[in-house]
């Protein structure tokens, strides 16, 4: 029975990681839903399992208790905002997508309290997904056809979607390539194994060019270094990989087709063909010297703090050496220091998506995005804004014509989004994560404390670039994350039979994969209202983005279908009403005042009414060009 048990929770979780990481398709909602019911049925059936005495419960201690009421608290009181949100749809969206990094957490837990040696096999499991995510990136660099827009962005990003999300996977299969390769008590093909995890790691990493990737990869190969109790193994395997990575970059960079941007096909496929031998044959010969460095003698005790030792001397001299020469030709510490500050905060001077940001210091418009996100947050500091809000917030708050949907902060997106109560649900749930894993280390012995060390490693690189990024609204790196965190704050097992609670957790479950599948039966009707209007039948068309508005009345695109299906059935009236009803459930999207003063001007020739909504309209966003264009019309 716990043998099949074990491989039962085995199967979900492997299936549930790799869809996560390959078809997770970015922020999609829609590629989200199979992913999120899939993690909310295999969370959902252990849990009224254990309740109703079929499994045993998983244990938890006390910090672990905390970190996943504090985290269920964050999910329910973002659901809670929809109630004041200013964008109530986004914050049904987002607290849905929330439910599914909670599945993942609790499919985590299960899998840390049922697998034997559950740290050991998720560390290998996450290694393998992740060299299988970097190999699928590359590759697609070497045939062309795998990723046809390619050529349009030569940023490395598939299969996540986004090359800030790829690059943090990278970063932690850097790190657990670290680990594979100084795990002296595996054979010696699975430690070159992880040397090759490490090369493919560093480049797939680099030809991101993800600055935020880059600085947590650094830090997170120099905390295995420095706590991953084999420091010289880790300096060797860095160097190995670093040094075959180096030659294929610098041929990465000076070919097209591999870097630039809006390359002919044709481009892509002769330097994608001469670059896949050398991709493969470095890799080749990482694997090799890793495996003969594998089979060497243990270096005496003596020698190993000599290396480590000289080689932080050798680093740190070398980056004393380039800050006082860039300190030097700046003019003086002073204007270092202002010119840094201006390249960090300056709206104007921003990297474009070339190699050449990878030199620059600039936040690209980051800065501009957390004081807008601050300010959204003193406007409601309780509540906030509602979840998911700050693409409204930016609209109101932003000084150019560049729009975001998130702050790139996730602290301060909770606080602009959730409030000051938001914030400590969430900040609470990161601190008792931090305890519970703290104490899942410092229990462990041998191989399991490294394994450990290095799980709690990624959790922690995913910590420090959300804190720059928006990795929140991506399955493939926050579902893996709280998988991870799930796995690293279980303890054993406790029998439990509570089947009143058992019929609640169920309740639970169905009632969360409503709340994921009413708003995407929603836009199912609005694109079935769309497809009716250009049969240009406006009866069937304003039937069903009526059944959409009653599947999710929180959203305003029920209502501008509707409003443009009764406009072509010669019933003003009631279309002036559903684009009146957008208004009043969002009175802070200029959207739902351009669509009411479009009708009043174009259809109802009311200049006068037309002149007033779309003046409000422009003044929730100053930069919107066609609702100036259509002001001037309506206002003489």
């Amino acid at each position: 029975m716990r043998v099949s048990l074990s491989a039962a929770v085995l199967a979900a979780s492997a299936g549930l990681l790799v869809a996560a990481l390959f078809f997770g398709g970015g922020t999609d909602n829609e590629r989200l839903l199979p992913i999120a019911l899939a993690a909310l049925f295999v969370a959902g059936t252990g849990v009224v399992a254990s309740l109703a005495g079929l499994v045993p419960l998983p244990r938890l201690d006390a910090a672990g208790v905390a970190f996943l009421v504090l985290l269920t608290g964050f999910v329910v009181w973002s659901g809670l905002s929809v109630e004041w949100s200013i964008a109530p749809d986004r914050s049904w969206d987002l607290f849905n997508r929330e439910l599914a990094y909670l599945a993942f957490a609790a499919v985590g837990i299960y899998a840390g309290a049922f697998l034997p040696r559950s740290l050991r096999v998720v560390a290998a499991g996450v290694a393998l997904a992740l060299g299988a995510v970097i190999a699928w990136a590359l590759a697609g660099k070497m045939i062309p056809s795998l990723f046809p827009d390619g050529g349009r962005f030569a940023r490395l990003r598939s299969p996540v979607g986004y090359w800030n999300g790829l690059a943090l996977l990278a970063a932690i299969g850097l790190v657990l390539g670290l680990w594979l390769a100084c795990a002296r008590e595996r054979r010696r093909l699975e430690r070159a194994a992880g040397a090759v995890l490490a090369y493919g790691a560093i480049v797939a990493l680099v030809l991101t060019y993800s600055r935020s990737g880059i600085v947590v990869a650094v830090l997170g190969a120099a905390a295995w270094v420095v706590a991953g109790g084999a420091a010289v193994d880790a300096l060797a395997t860095l160097l190995l990989a670093a040094a075959a990575a180096a030659p294929v970059l610098v041929f990465a960079f000076l070919r097209s087709g591999i870097t630039g941007d809006g390359e002919p096909y044709s481009t892509r496929v002769h330097d994608g063909a001469l670059f896949a031998p050398i991709v493969l044959g470095a890799a080749a010969l990482v694997g090799v010297a890793a495996f003969v460095l594998a089979g060497r003698r243990p270096v005496s005790e003596p020698t190993r703090r000599l290396v480590v030792r000289g080689t932080v001397g050798a680093v740190a001299a070398a980056a004393a050496v380039v800050l006082v020469v860039t300190v030097v030709r700046a003019g003086g510490p002073g204007d270092w220091l202002d010119q840094r500050w201006h390249d960090f905060s300056s709206s104007s001077d921003v990297p474009g998506e070339q190699p050449s940001r990878l030199l620059t210091a600039s936040s690209n418009h980051r800065w501009t995005w957390w004081q807008e996100a601050w300010r959204g947050f003193e406007q409601s500091p309780l509540e906030g804004r509602g979840a998911g809000s700050f693409q409204l917030v930016n609209l109101l708050e932003r000084p150019s014509r560049i729009t975001v949907t998130q702050p790139h902060n996730l602290m301060l997106q909770a606080l602009s989004d959730t409030g000051i109560v938001g914030f400590l649900l969430l900040a609470g749930a990161i601190v008792a994560a931090a305890v519970a894993v703290r104490t899942t280390i410092r229990r462990a012995r041998g191989p399991d404390r490294a394994a450990a060390l290095a799980l709690a490693i990624a959790a922690a690189a995913y910590l420090v670039q959300s804190l720059v990024d928006v990795d929140w609204d991506f399955v493939a790196t926050s579902g893996l994350v709280f998988f991870l965190l799930g796995v690293l704050v279980a303890g054993g097992t406790r029998r439990a039979g509570r089947p009143w609670w058992a019929f609640a957790a169920a309740v639970a479950t169905v009632g969360a994969a409503a709340s994921l599948l009413v708003p995407w039966l929603a836009v199912q009707k609005v694109d079935d209202a769309a497809a009716a209007f250009d049969r240009r039948d406006y009866a069937a068309s304003a039937s069903d983005a009526e059944r959409a508005n009653s599947l999710n009345p929180l959203a305003v695109e029920p209502l501008y279908a509707l409003g443009l299906a009764r406009t072509f059935q010669r019933r003003l009236d009631e279309a002036e009403r559903a684009y009146a009803h957008a208004v009043r459930l969002q009175p802070d999207n200029p959207s739902t005042w351009y669509q009411l003063g479009y009708f009043e001007l174009q259809r109802r020739r009311d200049r006068a009414s037309g002149c007033a909504v779309l003046t409000r309209s422009l003044e929730l966003d100053r930069f919107d060009s066609d609702a100036a264009s259509l002001r001037k019309e309506a206002c003489g």
